[in-house]
């Protein structure tokens, strides 16, 4: 899969996916296969004990942007309620995005007394993957409900079913992701996956990036800060991951007023409601390849209709 390439003179350049041409190991006992249904594609374990059955689906809508484009594969990591992960998920189902969730990832193992354990080998590496309901993570019930995968990561004493980095890496690989979505994961991504994925990993931050960013600014704590410093916008951000909290090149932005009398609580509610629709739309910009890199190495995305304007 190669970017869009960028209109003449205007100075950018596009990155190809760098996960395009490696060699995608395929299991020998567990397959995800993706098939074409009347509201989008959704996924779900294959019968058949080898994954190479898999035919990427093609998205045949009308819309100037995407005809032609391939299916992406997507892995989402999250913490808690996983709101934009379900309206990724619910975009990628009606065709508004051009992909498919194949994986969730999470740090919240779950209680083993209190919820239902299932799992699925990938005994090539020794591991299980684990997929699970938590009380503490919406996201990991919503993926449940609708048959994606959930991946606990990291390994740690409290989530002793986890599993590493290196394992992680394999896993995503296996499944042959495209990009990877932070939707409102508070662990920092391990710098192997960084290196691996290079341009490739969003995330959303309910600031605008680069206030009220970085490690501890997270959830209800941003909204405090804002309110407390007399701001008078705040609004979320997307930007690419690097190595450190919240200091990837910024994508796109949204922006709302913060009013005299704002609770962290309202704040958060109006944010929130920016960040589904501004993600949704850069998820969908990246599966569709329309975004592309000026020579100062800032990211732009393409109009869906005109593309030679840039939103």
């Amino acid at each position: 899969m190669e970017a869009a390439v960028a209109s003449t003179g205007s100075r950018l350049c596009c990155s190809p996916n760098p996960i395009a041409k490696q060699q995608r190991r395929r299991s020998a006992r567990v397959g995800f296969v993706s098939r074409p249904q009347p509201r989008g594609v959704c996924c779900k374990r294959s019968p058949h004990p080898d994954a190479r059955g898999y035919a990427p689906a093609v998205a045949k809508g009308g819309d100037a942007g995407s005809a032609g484009v391939e299916r992406k594969r997507l892995a989402v990591f999250v913490s808690g309620g996983g709101s934009n992960f379900r309206a990724i998920h619910e975009a990628a189902l009606s065709g508004v995005v051009i992909g498919d969730v194949v994986a969730l990832v999470t740090d919240k193992p779950g209680d083993r007394d209190a919820f239902s354990l299932q799992l699925f080998g990938f005994a090539r590496w020794g591991f299980d993957v684990v997929e699970w309901i938590d009380a503490g993570c919406g996201g990991a019930e919503h993926a449940r409900d609708n048959g994606i995968p959930v991946v606990v990561f990291p390994k740690s004493k409290s989530a002793p079913e986890g599993i590493s980095a290196d394992e992680l890496l394999n896993a995503l690989r296996e499944l042959r992701v495209d990009f990877i979505l932070l939707a409102g994961y508070l662990k920092l991504i391990p710098i192997e996956l960084v290196q691996t994925y290079p341009k490739s990993i969003l995330n959303i931050h309910p600031s605008l990036l680069p206030a009220f960013g970085g490690k501890g600014y997270y959830g209800l704590k941003v909204h405090k800060a804002v309110i407390a410093s007399g701001a008078r916008y705040s609004g979320p951000t997307v930007h690419f991951v690097d190595e450190h909290y919240d200091t990837g090149r910024t994508l796109a932005q949204r922006v709302v007023p913060v009013l005299p009398n704002d609770t962290p609580e309202q704040l958060a509610t109006r944010v929130l409601h920016e960040e589904h629709q501004v993600y949704v739309e850069a998820v969908a910009a990246l599966c569709e390849d329309r975004i592309v890199w000026r020579e100062d190495g800032v990211p732009l995305i393409k109009s869906q209709t005109n593309p030679n304007e840039y939103t």
